[in-house]
């Protein structure tokens, strides 16, 4: 199940749709990266939804991929732990 997951994933090319590469195959991999991690119907729907928007973000806001997957995963980190109000960020 897992594979036909990434395989989909890999043959969607409007996740990738105009961005370089490089910024290409990092956003692919850290996607399957989440896939690994959460490989059901629903979570799949959801990464490949997210892999869009950063898409998205990346060719309209001229942001890097690599800069929006840092924030998604702050984020998510800070939804995770909200009690550590003060913690130091990493650049």
């Amino acid at each position: 199940m897992l594979e036909s997951l990434i395989e989909a994933l890999l043959e969607d090319e409007s996740l990738t749709r105009g961005l370089p590469e490089s910024e290409a195959q990092e956003l692919i991999n850290w996607l399957i990266g989440l896939l690994e991690e959460e490989y059901d119907d629903r979570g799949a729907a959801f990464v490949r939804e997210l892999g869009k928007r950063i898409a998205r973000l990346a060719q309209r806001h001229r942001v890097p991929v690599e800069a929006l997957i840092d924030l998604v995963e702050f984020a998510w980190e800070d939804a995770l732990y909200p009690e550590e109000e003060d913690r130091p960020l990493n650049a």
